[in-house]
């Protein structure tokens, strides 16, 4: 069931500025009225106004109806799910203070804690094989910013099985593996004096971008920029169930390539300590004034699907071999840059767990 109650006690109540804005609302208002028609009729219309970035008061619904959580029979399992024990819990309750620490919402002690740990631990239960991984917790906080418990639990299990992200937060973290190695190999051929300079300082694409995909840029940008990657994503997620379009990890990837592009003069002139501390702070500051800068380097990169079909099948392959004969540290694989950079990643990945 679509839930129609907005967000208004966890965001501020946002009113449109100028004319714009008001049409945009209109046009939304319209939309989401006659959402079975138009979804059918007009998916690449939904898909241009969601890049434009869906109005603030309209994501508690329009986020349900792009992700298709409204018609789903998720929110039954959630109701079970919610009254039984995980053995994550444990792991869940220490990981929720690093959660969003600095909104109102998820204070220690607060109702956005609790609906987190809900959340998390219902997944938990509802998918063995993955479990809980810490990155999920900020996509569910997102979530949760913008509808209650039950339709954010809809929603997030839409995007982990329509998407790649059940298959990042896999404890063999594969995937995160293989999305490490395309990143690197985009560096490398878009930005070749950075992809060196990032060798020559030992500094593995998962110390600054696991992240990125674990948690689709929440802990990386501001949160507003981040539920404007979210209205993409989720209409990626939209465009896959209407049109059977694939693209994967598309537009994460460019929105990382876009990242690199513009931070690439001042990344070639720090070492690996002053490179981490601008990935922490500086990447934020960046765009914190500017949202549109980062959609409109974005949608200027290039990514040749062929060869990302290619990695991927090279993944595949991986997965065979490990499947038959568990030698993931001796094998030399490709160019050997996947083998190192999946090792790489699982270790980094650990040690910030």
């Amino acid at each position: 069931m679509l839930n129609f109650r907005s967000s208004k006690s966890r965001q501020n109540s946002v009113q449109p500025d100028d004319d714009e804005d008001l049409d945009l609302w209109a046009i939304w208002g319209d939309l989401i009225k006659n959402w079975e028609v138009e979804s059918r009729r007009r998916p690449n219309y939904i898909k241009e106004l969601s890049r434009r970035g869906i109005p603030q008061h309209f994501r508690t619904i329009a986020w349900q109806l792009l992700s298709g959580a409204n018609v789903s029979s998720i929110h039954d399992i959630y109701a079970e799910c919610i009254r039984q024990s995980s053995p994550h819990e444990k792991v869940i309750l220490r990981d929720i203070p690093r959660t969003y620490p600095e909104l109102e919402f998820f204070k220690d002690g607060g109702r956005g804690q609790q609906s987190l740990f809900n959340v998390i631990k219902a997944y938990s239960i509802h998918d063995k094989e993955v479990g809980y991984c810490q990155g999920s917790a900020f996509i569910v906080g997102q979530l949760l910013l913008q509808m209650p418990e039950e339709e954010a639990f809809a929603v997030f299990v839409r995007l982990m099985e329509l998407y790649r992200l059940r298959e990042l937060y896999k404890p063999a973290m594969t995937e995160l593996g293989l999305c490490m190695f395309q990143l690197e190999c985009l560096v490398q051929e878009q930005m070749p004096d950075l992809h060196m300079h990032f060798n020559n300082m030992g500094f593995d694409t998962s110390m600054y971008a696991s992240g990125w995909f674990l948690t689709l840029f929440t802990t990386t940008l501001p949160l507003e920029l981040a539920n404007r990657i979210m209205d993409v994503f989720l209409v990626e997620v939209f465009m896959l169930s209407t049109l059977r379009l694939d693209k994967g990890m598309e537009c994460i990837f460019r929105i990382a390539v876009a990242i690199l592009q513009q931070a690439r003069i001042d990344l070639l002139k720090l070492d690996m300590e002053g490179m981490l501390k601008y990935f922490q702070r500086e990447i934020r500051e960046r765009f914190e004034n500017d949202h549109e800068l980062l959609f409109a380097l974005a949608s200027q990169v290039t990514l040749n699907a062929k060869k990302m079909k290619r990695r991927v099948y090279l993944l595949e392959i991986v997965k065979e071999i490990m499947n038959s004969y568990d030698l993931m540290n001796e094998l030399e694989i490709g160019e050997g840059l996947f083998g190192e950079t999946y090792k790489r990643t699982r270790r980094s990945h650990r040690a910030s767990g």
